[in-house]
């Protein structure tokens, strides 16, 4: 088989897949990552959790922290400690997100929180440092994974 093949293959393989989790999801099914009833979300963090609010949250969470309702645990088997922040009942979401998704906003923001209270910075795949590429069929769908991985999507 020659390598075009074996590029065409893969890539209606990673098509035929990105279709059916879609249509998954569309049906109701899920990926682990549910709602809560509550509508608490949570990330688990590695470090000590006397650090994280010493001096106030990481800046992702200070921007939200009017409109959130946060709590920190202890994660299980020692792994850190867990940040669980959901929506304030009744909260003006409008005037601190301006046009964002709240719960968009809220996903980003303990990820956001949870990579700075780690490593010290927001890792961040654009702007890419190899510069532009042309577009191609993988290529395509790796940019939009890495689009929607602060979303609903994990990457």
């Amino acid at each position: 088989m020659g390598v075009k093949t074996v590029v065409a293959a893969g890539a209606a393989g990673i098509a035929a897949g990105l279709v059916a989790r879609s249509l998954r999801r569309e049906k109701g099914g899920g990926d682990g990552d549910g709602p809560h009833p509550e509508g608490w979300r949570a990330v688990t963090v590695r470090g000590d959790a006397a650090g994280f609010a010493a001096s106030g949250y990481p800046a992702p969470l200070q921007r939200l922290e009017a409109v959130l309702e946060i709590r920190i645990e202890p994660a299980p088997g020692d792994k850190g400690f867990e940040v669980h922040a959901r929506l304030r009942d009744g909260a003006d979401t409008e005037a601190a997100l301006e046009d964002e998704d709240p719960e968009q906003a809220l996903r980003q923001a303990l990820r956001d929180a949870k990579q700075l209270f780690e490593t010290g910075e927001v890792l961040r795949a654009t702007p890419r440092p190899h510069g532009r590429r042309p577009s191609t069929l993988l290529g395509a769908v790796v940019d939009e994974a890495e689009d929607e991985s602060k979303g609903e999507g994990v990457l």
